[in-house]
């Protein structure tokens, strides 16, 4: 007689899985809602140009994935090798990341050089639009406080007096 389990396989564990995260409450889906994250990498690109390069070699990852994975590893103070690692073990952050279904991954080198490729100037105009697109949407970015190892958003609260007035 065979044992009785509850662990039930499916071709589809992983669809099944992302529908529970969400109804469970996924940060990294708040996060999206609140960050233009197209207008960021745009932004970077402008700041720091991707140098141009002749055809061959590896093709670089689109800066927006890039970005978002800068975003993730400031908001959980992760190095570049634990970002590596994140990335390949957490259904969300390749979710989050848009490598849900890539075979490859950015490695720690590839981060270490997207982050020198942007330089200070571009790590600043990431920020610095994580923090006006946010202040644009009545929360306020607080850096240097750890509350529960994620971002605390409060509401503007000049504005939400404003609103109240």
């Amino acid at each position: 007689m065979k044992k009785r389990s509850a662990i039930k396989t499916d071709l589809f564990a992983d669809e099944h899985h992302r529908k529970k995260i969400d109804s469970l409450g996924d940060p990294l889906t708040e996060i999206e809602l609140h960050i233009d994250f197209a207008a960021l990498a745009a932004e970077v690109d402008r700041v720091a140009p991707r140098p141009e390069s002749a055809q061959g070699g590896r093709p670089p990852y689109p800066t927006e994935t890039m970005v978002r994975i800068l975003v993730l590893k400031r908001q959980y103070n992760l190095s570049d090798e634990q970002m590596e690692y994140q990335l390949l073990d957490r259904m969300s952050y390749n979710w989050f990341c848009g490598l849900a279904d890539a075979t490859t991954i950015p490695d720690r080198t590839t981060l270490w050089t997207f982050e020198n490729r942007i330089g200070e100037a571009g790590a600043k105009a990431l920020f610095d639009g994580v923090s006006a697109q946010l202040l644009k949407k009545d929360f306020i970015a607080r850096g240097g406080q750890i509350i529960d190892a994620t971002w605390y958003l409060r509401p503007n609260s000049t504005t939400a007096e404003a609103r109240r007035s």
